[in-house]
């Protein structure tokens, strides 16, 4: 054997099948409480997490662990400080939920502009007639402004301007300067997306720059008519902020694959609001990306073990 890999949560058999094939051995996780983890680390040369969360004091008291493998794109749950300093290797697979995630983002749109939500409660509630009373919109014509515009943020790019005849303007401070790509406006401030956007879709990290950025000043340039759709992290939102705008009609309403905190509680008033369609961070849980996620972390942890350099390293 190789070595052994931690799998703590669910992955797609496509990802144990290959760790097989590559010779290491499988074990299987008893839960992500951090004293769990520590005891299920011991003897393990390497883990895939995929919302676990691996800190210092895991990266010490597990002297075996040389690479932590992220199945999927944000490592923001993962010390990399820590890493570094205690010289552990950390791979994450950025490409692999992109299509997914981009998709999602389209289905957040469509759902919002159609009023999904709202259509489908009053149905089951015996309200046929909610039909004749409130109206849905098309997107072709609309203004699509995308905060970001990384990998997802120019898939969604394409989708909506080729696929939907929408109007896409994006915002990305990191963008080089002069950049031009197909179908997409590249406007010089935050401020004029939000004003002249008729969907706000979020593709940033978590930074300290980006954490609660998007609170009630933003919530207050926005259109009436606008809606903002969140598939990146839930605290890159001021949520209570969020809730208020929403109730007080600032702005139409929301489309959100991510809430802060993660899980959201029961009593969170965003449950109760029908301008509001949440989904359990299941963006990037397709069945291809899974498997693409999956294959890709453990060829990450197989490069590191082997002395290569990995594909997409972080440290």
């Amino acid at each position: 054997m190789r070595g052994t890999v931690l799998l703590p949560e669910k992955v797609a058999n496509e990802g144990i099948d290959l760790l097989k094939k590559l010779d290491y051995e499988v074990k299987f996780g008893r839960g992500l409480d951090k004293e769990t983890l520590i005891e299920d680390l011991q003897g393990c040369t390497a883990v895939i997490i995929r919302v676990a969360k691996i800190d210092e004091e895991i990266f010490e008291r597990c002297p075996d662990l040389k690479v932590v493998a992220k199945h999927g794109a944000g490592y923001d749950s993962i010390d990399i400080a820590a890493a570094r300093k205690l010289g552990r290797s950390v791979v994450f697979a950025p490409t692999a939920n992109s299509l997914s995630v981009a998709e999602h983002t389209m289905a957040l749109v469509l759902a919002c502009a159609k009023k999904l939500n709202l259509m489908s409660c009053e149905y089951r509630n015996g309200n046929y007639q909610i039909k004749d009373k409130v109206l849905g919109n098309e997107v072709s014509g609309k203004t699509l402004g995308l905060i970001g515009l990384g990998r997802i943020g120019n898939l969604v790019a394409r989708m909506a301007h080729f696929g939907f005849g929408m109007n896409v303007v994006a915002f990305d401070p990191y963008l080089p300067k002069n950049k031009k790509i197909e179908g997409v406006t590249i406007v010089d401030s935050r401020e004029e997306l939000l004003r002249t956007s008729d969907f706000i879709s979020i593709h940033i990290p978590v930074t300290n720059e980006t954490k609660k950025s998007i609170g009630a000043a933003e919530f207050r340039m926005m259109k009436k008519s606008a809606y903002l759709i969140n598939v990146a992290r839930g605290n890159v939102v001021d949520e209570a902020a969020l809730v208020e705008s929403l109730k007080n009609g600032d702005i139409a309403g929301a489309g959100l694959d991510v809430t802060d905190p993660e899980p959201a509680t029961a009593d969170n008033p965003l449950f109760g609001l029908t301008n509001v369609i949440l989904t359990p961070h299941c963006a990037a849980a397709s069945e291809e990306a899974m498997a693409r996620m999956v294959t890709d972390s453990v060829q990450g942890i197989d490069d590191v073990l082997n002395g290569r350099t990995p594909q997409f390293p972080v440290v």
